[in-house]
């Protein structure tokens, strides 16, 4: 997992645009900055999100390390969905 998430990874792991995603950030929803390039999310702000979707859809705390792998999962799957190149970990 990257030290930083762009606002598309985080649509993809909370099933929202990312649109949404940049609305989340400047209401103070999700934690993030902006950069020239666009709004990136710290990776723990990344876990602690998808703890919360995980924990309450699923009903079931997992480990941080079990987290980064499914984000990883996530994020690969739908980078390869949308034909783009795979990220270095």
């Amino acid at each position: 997992m990257d030290e930083s998430l762009s606002t598309k990874e985080m649509s993809w792991l909370l099933d929202r645009s990312a649109g949404s995603i940049r609305e989340m950030i400047r209401s103070g929803e999700i934690e993030g900055v902006r950069l020239p390039g666009g709004f990136r999310v710290p990776r723990a702000e990344a876990l602690r999100v998808a703890r919360e979707r995980i924990e309450a859809e699923a009903g079931r705390k997992l480990p941080d390390r079990e987290i980064e792998r499914l984000i990883d999962q996530v994020i690969a799957t739908n980078e390869e969905r949308e034909g783009l190149p795979a990220r270095s970990s």
